[in-house]
């Protein structure tokens, strides 16, 4: 064998799992005059920015509820999100984080039911309706055995029907018939 046939035979496999599993993470936030903030408690993951904005948001828009205390709101403006931060950097699902897991949960709902063949919607096709009859009653009449018939064997090329002749059985009653023809005999 060549050295061409032995590469194009080997089996080679890569996993690049362990590297797409490393979130991204932003540490600084770009400034003016080329200088860069860098974020206090970074770095922050998508998820834990997403998580942070949306606690601000929320309590923002939901003050009048739970504000009016004065140097307190300020402490819990800044202490809850902090904590939602820090609670999802430390809580994984199947080795994910959280909206990588729920977005997997939302794509499982509302994937197609069947699945997906080359990017398409798997659409299962239905079995045709056949239909089958079956009576009940009197049978033909008791199941005999019947003897071999003889056929001619097929001779060689060009012999026509010359040949010894090979026995054919007849066809063989099935069990359901054995059985419902000794029932009609014992009925009679």
């Amino acid at each position: 064998m060549s050295a061409a046939t032995e590469d194009a035979e080997a089996l080679v496999g890569r996993s690049y799992t362990r590297a797409r599993r490393s979130p991204v993470v932003v540490g600084v936030v770009p400034g003016g005059g080329g200088r860069s903030w860098r974020l206090v408690g970074g770095p922050y993951t998508v998820t834990q920015l997403a998580a942070m904005v949306v606690s601000v948001v929320v309590l923002v828009v939901a003050r009048p509820v739970w504000g009016g205390h004065g140097l307190v709101d300020l402490g819990v403006l800044a202490g809850v999100p902090f904590g939602a931060a820090f609670g999802l950097r430390h809580l994984h699902v199947d080795g994910r984080n959280p909206a990588a897991a729920a977005a997997g949960v939302v794509m499982l709902c509302v994937a197609p039911r069947a699945g997906r063949l080359r990017g398409r919607p798997l659409r299962p096709v239905r079995p045709a309706c056949t239909g089958a009859v079956v009576t009940f009653g009197q049978g033909p009449g008791p199941v005999r055995a019947v003897p071999a018939v003889e056929a001619p064997a097929p001779g060689p090329a060009g012999a026509g029907q010359a040949g010894s002749a090979v026995p054919v059985e007849a066809p063989v009653a099935s069990g359901v018939q054995v059985l419902l023809a000794r029932r009609a005999s014992l009925g009679d």
